[in-house]
């Protein structure tokens, strides 16, 4: 029986999350399908662009991302209460920039508004919205059922295009994060069908390094999430997100470089290339011992049956 979503994302604190979605039947809807020989690499860049949109609407900060052939991965720090502290015109303005108004069919920006005097006329409405905008499980429903419908139509048929699930992980170290982040963002080395961190199409390293080509100070920034809606748009908001994972603490030079201790088999960073590896174990958790016997605890639990992530 799967477990519920209610016992592996936290409703109460801010934390990172692993996070997979396949397509039905693990099929090749989203590259070269091996059968019909058909491209659909495009959709990849339509799930790349909706992602970096709705992320800046939500209580969600987009660490590292990788969209594969017939799934997709996400690193992301989720924090349930951040849209609580959002001013009710913000929380109106964020979803009408994540669900704009159309007009038939298309997108019609001058109705944006009389949308938000409408959804600020009713604060049931409002308050509805605000809860939405602070779920993970809404976010991941919002990402892919506009890319399925495209796709469908594209197709010509009806029907699911990704698997309802998807399946999530606690993150619950800064060792963890930057792990998980490097076994997304490998994805495409994995299998086979890239080389090198540069040919990493669709992955959040490939954007990195692009970015910094344009601004070569950037290799020596931290490493920073990609995109956040967490923080407040208001300058006067008093709250601040909270979570039990800060900053990575390395630059994106410094993670560069450890990608590609990977690539290349470095013998010296073995212990590095047990802690990537690790995270391709399906685990309710990453951490330490004394972390996933916390975590566990938290939810009621004896035991956790996970591996701490190797030293």
């Amino acid at each position: 029986m799967a477990t519920p979503r209610s016992q592996l994302i936290d409703s109460t604190q801010a934390c990172h999350y692993h996070i997979v979605s396949r397509c039905v039947r693990r099929s090749w809807l989203c590259g070269q399908d091996p059968q019909t020989r058909k491209n659909y690499d495009h959709r990849k860049v339509w799930l790349e662009q909706r992602l970096k949109h709705l992320v800046s609407c939500f209580a969600i900060s987009l660490e590292a991302y990788a969209i594969m052939s017939n799934h997709f991965h996400l690193v992301v720090k989720y924090d349930p209460l951040a849209a609580q502290a959002w001013s009710d015109l913000e929380v109106a303005e964020r979803w009408v920039t994540a669900f704009p108004p159309r007009n038939k069919g298309k997108i019609d920006q001058t109705l944006t508004p009389l949308r938000i005097d409408f959804m600020m006329s009713d604060p049931t409405r409002l308050q509805a919205v605000r809860e939405k905008l602070g779920s993970l499980s809404v976010f991941m429903k919002a990402l892919k059922q506009p890319i399925a419908l495209m796709a469908n139509r594209e197709d010509g048929c009806r029907g699911h295009f990704f698997e309802q699930r998807f399946f999530s992980a606690a993150i619950l170290s800064t060792s963890a994060l930057i792990a998980s982040m490097a076994y997304v963002d490998l994805n495409p080395v994995r299998a086979k069908i890239a080389a090198t961190l540069e040919d990493c199409s669709h992955t959040s390293i490939a954007a990195r390094l692009r970015d910094a080509d344009r601004y070569s100070e950037r290799l020596e920034e931290a490493l920073l999430p990609l995109a956040s809606g967490i923080a407040s748009k208001d300058p006067l908001s008093e709250r601040q997100s909270s979570s039990a994972i800060g900053s990575t603490g390395i630059t994106l030079s410094e993670y560069r470089d450890k990608l590609k201790a990977i690539i290349i088999q470095d013998r010296l960073s073995i212990s590095w290339f047990a802690q990537v590896a690790s995270i391709s174990l399906r685990q309710k958790a990453y951490g330490t011992l004394e972390q996933l016997r916390h975590w566990a605890h938290q939810r009621g639990q004896q035991w956790l049956q996970a591996a701490p992530l190797p030293e």
